[in-house]
């Protein structure tokens, strides 16, 4: 099925995705995966459910970051708590940002398929979100969130998504 989240393009198995979760368990931490859950409001939850994803399969990490002060900065304390999520498909367009890392084979070590539609970016939204009822969502290649996967070249069949929430504390 075909999902347009602005700026990027996906075509996403529904029921694939379903299937990875069920046979495959990314969780590192259930409390996590329980907050973020129940964190979610309805839309967000509905979000997850159109595209297969199984939220208490998904990777959870939270963490508390402790910022020294300095001179005239106090510090503090940062919670974050990042969702990293698979789903089985492929992209059809990213926005341009993404071109620059992905075509770079010294980084990237894969060739940048000549299909994929690139977007361009207005300067202020360089690097976009696709929001998700609030939540900022960045749609990725696998490859650096989910290297345990058959994820070693460009079309491997699967996209990453990723939401960081942060607060001070």
């Amino acid at each position: 099925m075909i999902f347009d989240f602005y700026p990027w393009k996906m075509d996403i198995d529904i029921k694939a995705t379903e299937q990875l979760y069920e046979r495959k368990d990314y969780a590192k931490d259930r409390n996590a995966n329980q907050t973020m859950l129940e964190a979610m409001s309805e839309k967000q939850k509905d979000f997850f459910v159109s595209v297969g994803v199984d939220i208490l399969k998904a990777k959870v990490t939270e963490k508390v970051y402790n910022i020294p002060s300095d001179g005239e900065l106090s510090g503090g304390k940062i919670y974050s708590r990042t969702l990293d999520f698979l789903m089985c498909g492929k992209f059809l367009s990213i926005p341009d940002y993404q071109e620059e890392i992905y075509s770079d084979e010294d980084i990237f070590g894969m060739n940048f398929p000549d299909s994929l539609q690139v977007i361009s970016m207005p300067e202020e939204q360089k690097i976009p979100v696709f929001d998700i009822d609030g939540w900022g969502c960045v749609f990725k290649h696998p490859l650096f969130r989910f290297g345990e996967e058959d994820v070693t070249k460009w079309d491997c069949g699967y996209i990453a998504g990723t939401i960081l929430l942060m607060k001070d504390l």
